[in-house]
Formats: structure tokens, C-alpha cells, sequence
């Protein structure tokens, strides 16, 4: 029996996953997505196929997959593999929908938008190509090829919904019952013990967006304001037990004053004992009236006549947070980021492994990226324990983190996959914003600073969009080596400290006016650079020498752009568009996400 090459892959995949108001949908989506990718893996693994890639199923498996086959056998393989996928997605929205009527009764109109909006849900491709004289390379070319040109055909149609939309997609037609509108409906489920926890005031959701927001996901899973807190948190629970203590108190008073069981917000995964609840009530803004109905999901038309009964609880909840930003020394960081990362040139490489060693080659390639997802998980579990990963698969991440371990933790994943995979580099993109910002327009950020990050010469690049609230976006790039020794924490520390060896927040300042004139750094440049650190910094006599190799330091950052600009033109024998931006600009632009880091994103 003559063996054959499968590829078989599913979408829409970076639209379902975009498609989040809240970290648990962004969770959700990518569970769900790896859930389905298992099941079609699983199936041809049953069936009698070779998986290929990806070579291990206990990661993320991506939503490509690679197995040797029977030739005889391939559709029948890839058939059932997609009746896996289906039979996976209906237990998904099954329970989902469980877990909905246990919440409210459903009637049929409700029943059948939702088997309508749920089938036919996701486009299949698949391309089986025979093996021939064992050529693994050109069977994989082709039935590449074949995916490539079946995914240009329109083979799914496209359906157009009347009525209010959901909050998640925004063009799906919302979920509600008979003669009720979808605000009436939802509102229903908001009313109920857990629907406040699942459903936000506003929200109204279809079929898809509910599977997301009632999928049981494996542990709690911690929101925007949560993971931008963890850093203060834990500073708290370390530093300042007592008033993290005390302000518990103050706020479980608060919360039972107004007829809410404190034990209904127990969600936290903040990663303190000490206050087991979500990040967002250490915030100040989260306590003002109208903002901490809304966090607790309490109705403001019944909530507010009992307002002036425990106005006095009230103050004594904010006074004992002002006291513990007091104590602690600074406040929670307003800021969160989402990285993306992805691994550079991942077609040439394959390729060219294929072209020298075949199946074997791509087996290898499987088997090492397989191990840079465990790699990644143990980055997050150790060093980076603050930071949440929502998917690791090959050589993709997704992530969330606290803003100023968002660059840190870029550098080490790119650091591992180098070393994993030996030598192979990968490009992260790193969008900074407020976590009040639609979490959907954060994820687009992250994705275009990866694409800037791929667009200089030779990658191995980190790229930062800084979204400062009432300010202008910050767009920054530097490749990986130049980064790791400008050494973006030390420069946080400086701008944060004050004493010897402090940076003033008017050097960015001074380096954009500087860079206005100074397209390259040389040594006018580091001049101007000499005179702006020492008239914008603490150096006292025993730091001088602390002071000029800052400057030597700044100055190497600034000229890795000059450098690699150069080598880039000295590589092509064609005049090529500037892909590298002018390093004094980018050094004054890191300098100013350095600042906005150490004021916790305060200005």
C-alpha cells in the first residue's frame, strides 16, 4: 500500500481568538482552538496515521496538521478527522449551552439560533499528496500548495443576521428568546446568583461569544487589572501585610453593607492569600460609586437610595487603600501588555530541512519545537510567574503580562527558542495600554508591532506600541541583542530611583528635540548625548565612571541602527526601501517607555 502526505488545518483562527471583551474569552478561544486541533490529531493518529507535526499533543497543538498516511485511505482519514472536529465543537456548544438553561429557561426560537449560529462554524481545508520514491519534500510542497489554493475558493457561505449584534464579534445577531429583545434577555441572566460573574452589565452575547464566556475553563483566570496589579500585590502581601490586611477588611464591610456575600468575588488569581480577590478593587477609580456597582454587578437603580447609608463604610474602604499605597511605597501600574510572538522565517527553514533531510528533518523540526513550548511554560511558572500564557504552541505565543515585564519576558522566550532550536531566532510584538482598553484592539496592536519587529532586516527583533491615555502612541523596534544590552529595567530602576545615578524624565525630552537634527549617531550625537545625561541626572563624584559608561551604553544602542542599516544595504545588490528607523529617534523613544514604565504609567 503506497503511503501519502495529509495536510489538514481549520480557520478562521486569529478572528475567532480576537474576538474577546475579557481575558477569559481570549483564554477560551485559544482552549477551544487546541481542543479542536487535538481532536483532529487524535482521529488520524486512531485511524492508523503517522503524526509528523506536530510531534507532541500534550502543548497547544496548532491548528496545521502534518501525517503520513495510506494513500488509499486519505480521504477517508481526513473525513473522519473532520467529523472529529465537528463531534469536538458540539460537546464544546453543548455544554455551553447546558450551562446557559441552567441559568434560564430556553425556549425553541432560542434553540435554533443557536444550533444556526453554531453549525457550519468553521472552514475546513485539507490536501493529501502520494509520496512518491520516497520524495517527503515535494509531497509536502504540494499538498501545501494544494491547502494554499483551496483556501482561495469561497467554499463556505456567508450568512447575514437581523437584530441587536453581540458585544464580541459585533455583526452575529444576539441570542434572545421569543418576543424578547436580546438587552431583556441578558439582563435576565445577569440576575441570576453566577450570571453577573459571566455577563457584564451592557453585554449581550450570540451563540459563539456564549460558548467562549461559559466554557469550563481548568482554573480561574485572572483579568486585565488583575495582571497589571500582581507586581503591587505581592509587593503588598511582602511589604505591608497589615494594611493589605486591613483594607480586606475595610472592603469585605464595604461589599456586605451592600448586600452582597464577599465569598461571590473569591475569583481572584491576583496570586496573594491575602486578598482573594480581583485586581481591579485595588484601584482607587474601581471604588468611586458608579464604577464599583458596575465591578460588583449590583443594579444602580436599586443600589443607589442605600448609598447614603454606608457612605461612612465607603470612605473608611478608600482611606484604607490610600493607606496602603502609603505603606507600600507606590500604587498598582494602570498598564497591562499583550505580547505575540512568532518564530522568523519558519518557511525557509523548513525547506531548506527539507531539501537536505527530508522526513527526518521535519520530525526534528516538530520535535524541537515542541520542546520550546515546554521550554516557554517553564519561563512563565518560573521567572515570569507574574505573566499568563494563553497559548504556547510551536513556535507561536500568546501572552499576557504586567507592563513592565512585558519586554523581559520577550527577551527570555526569544533567548530560549534560540537555544532550543539552535540558533533559529523569533520576533515578538508588545502592545502597552491601559487594561481599559478593549482587550481586541490591544491583541491588534501586539500583532502589528509584530509585524514592524518582521520587517527589519534579518529579525530577531522586539517591537513596543505604548498606548499612554490623553498622549501620543509610542512605536519603538530593536533587535534582540542591541536590547538586551541596553538593559531597559536598569533604565526603569533610574528613572524610578532618585540619589546618585538617577535619570531626570525630561531626557527623552531632551533626545527627541536632539534627534530632530541628528539622523545617525555619531559623535555629535553622543555629544549631545553626554551633555543631556549629565544636565539630566544625579552624578555626584563617586559616579562618574557610572555616568559614562551609561553614556557608552545609550550610545551603542543608538548606533546598532547606523549599523544594521549598513549592513543591510552592504548585503543587497538592489536599492531596498529603509526598513530601519533612525537610532538617536529610537533611542529617545525607549528612553520615554522607560519613564512611562517607572511612573506606572502615570505622567
Amino acid at each position: 500500500m503506497s503511503e501519502a502526505l495529509l495536510r489538514f488545518t481549520f480557520g478562521p483562527i486569529q478572528g475567532f481568538i480576537a474576538e474577546a471583551r475579557r481575558t477569559a474569552d481570549l483564554y477560551a478561544g485559544s482552549r477551544i482552538l487546541a481542543e479542536l486541533a487535538r481532536a483532529v490529531a487524535q482521529s488520524l493518529q486512531q485511524g492508523g496515521a503517522q503524526l509528523v507535526y506536530p510531534a507532541d499533543l500534550t502543548c497547544d497543538p496548532p491548528n496545521v496538521i502534518v501525517a503520513r498516511v495510506p494513500w488509499e485511505r486519505a480521504e477517508e482519514l481526513a473525513q473522519q478527522a473532520a467529523v472529529a472536529l465537528h463531534a469536538r465543537w458540539r460537546d464544546i456548544a453543548d455544554q455551553a449551552l447546558g450551562e446557559l438553561a441552567r441559568l434560564v429557561v430556553l425556549d425553541e426560537a432560542l434553540h435554533q439560533q443557536w444550533q444556526q449560529q453554531t453549525s457550519d462554524r468553521w472552514e475546513l481545508y485539507w490536501a493529501a499528496v502520494p509520496i512518491e520514491n520516497g520524495d517527503y519534500a515535494t509531497a509536502f510542497r504540494r499538498a501545501a500548495a494544494g491547502v494554499a489554493a483551496l483556501k482561495k475558493t469561497r467554499t463556505f457561505s456567508q450568512r447575514l443576521e437581523a437584530g441587536a449584534k453581540d458585544v464580541l464579534s459585533g455583526h452575529r445577531a444576539a441570542l434572545a428568546r421569543a418576543a424578547e429583545a436580546p438587552q431583556a434577555f441578558w439582563r435576565a441572566v445577569r440576575r441570576r446568583p453566577d450570571g453577573a460573574r459571566l455577563v457584564g452589565e451592557h453585554e449581550v452575547l450570540d451563540a459563539v461569544g456564549a460558548v467562549k464566556r461559559f466554557f469550563q475553563l481548568d482554573a480561574i483566570f485572572p483579568s486585565l487589572p488583575t495582571i497589571a496589579a500582581r507586581p503591587f500585590a505581592r509587593a503588598a502581601a511582602t511589604r505591608a501585610r497589615p494594611s493589605l490586611e486591613a483594607y480586606r477588611d475595610a472592603f469585605e464591610l464595604l461589599v456586605t453593607s451592600l448586600g452582597e456575600r464577599p465569598d461571590r468575588y473569591r475569583r481572584s488569581g491576583l496570586g496573594v492569600d491575602t486578598f482573594p480577590y480581583d485586581g481591579a478593587f485595588l484601584y482607587e477609580a474601581t471604588l468611586e460609586w458608579p464604577a464599583l456597582l458596575e465591578e460588583l454587578g449590583l443594579d444602580p437603580e436599586t443600589n443607589d437610595p442605600p448609598r447614603t447609608q454606608v457612605e461612612k463604610i465607603h470612605r473608611a474602604a478608600r482611606s484604607a487603600l490610600t493607606e496602603l499605597y502609603r505603606v507600600v511605597g507606590q500604587r498598582p501600574s494602570r498598564y497591562v501588555a499583550v505580547l505575540v510572538l512568532d518564530g522568523d522565517s519558519m518557511g525557509e527553514w523548513l525547506s531548506r530541512a527539507l531539501a537536505e533531510g527530508g522526513e527526518a528533518a521535519h520530525h526534528e523540526i516538530s520535535h524541537k519545537l515542541a520542546s520550546f513550548a515546554q521550554a516557554a511554560q517553564q519561563v512563565f511558572t518560573g521567572s515570569f510567574s507574574n505573566a499568563v500564557p494563553i497559548y504556547l504552541g510551536g513556535d507561536d505565543v500568546l501572552a499576557l503580562a504586567p507592563a513592565e515585564e512585558a519586554v523581559p519576558l520577550a527577551l527570555a522566550l526569544a533567548e530560549r527558542f534560540h537555544t532550543v532550536t539552535g540558533g533559529r531566532t523569533v520576533s515578538a510584538g508588545i502592545a502597552l495600554a491601559h487594561w481599559l482598553e478593549p482587550l481586541g484592539d490591544l491583541l491588534h496592536a501586539a500583532r502589528d508591532a509584530e509585524k514592524r519587529a518582521k520587517r527589519l532586516p534579518g529579525k530577531d527583533a522586539i517591537a513596543v506600541e505604548l498606548q499612554p491615555r490623553g498622549g501620543e502612541i509610542v512605536r519603538v523596534v530593536a533587535k534582540r541583542t542591541a536590547l538586551t544590552e541596553l538593559q531597559l529595567g536598569d533604565l526603569v530602576d533610574r528613572f524610578r530611583r532618585e540619589g546618585p545615578g538617577s535619570l531626570s524624565g525630561r531626557l527623552p525630552t531632551d533626545l527627541r528635540v536632539a534627534a530632530r537634527a541628528l539622523s545617525t549617531a555619531d559623535e555629535s550625537f553622543r555629544a549631545v548625548l553626554v551633555r543631556s545625561v549629565k544636565r539630566q541626572g544625579e552624578w555626584p563624584d563617586g559616579a562618574i565612571a557610572e555616568r559614562d559608561q551609561l553614556v557608552t551604553r545609550l550610545h551603542a544602542f543608538a548606533r546598532s541602527y547606523d549599523d544594521l542599516c549598513r549592513e543591510s544595504e552592504e548585503s543587497s545588490s538592489t536599492a531596498i526601501p529603509r526598513t530601519v528607523p533612525e537610532g538617536p529617534a529610537q533611542l529617545a523613544e525607549w528612553l520615554a517607555v522607560a519613564r512611562f514604565l517607572a511612573r506606572g504609567g502615570g505622567e
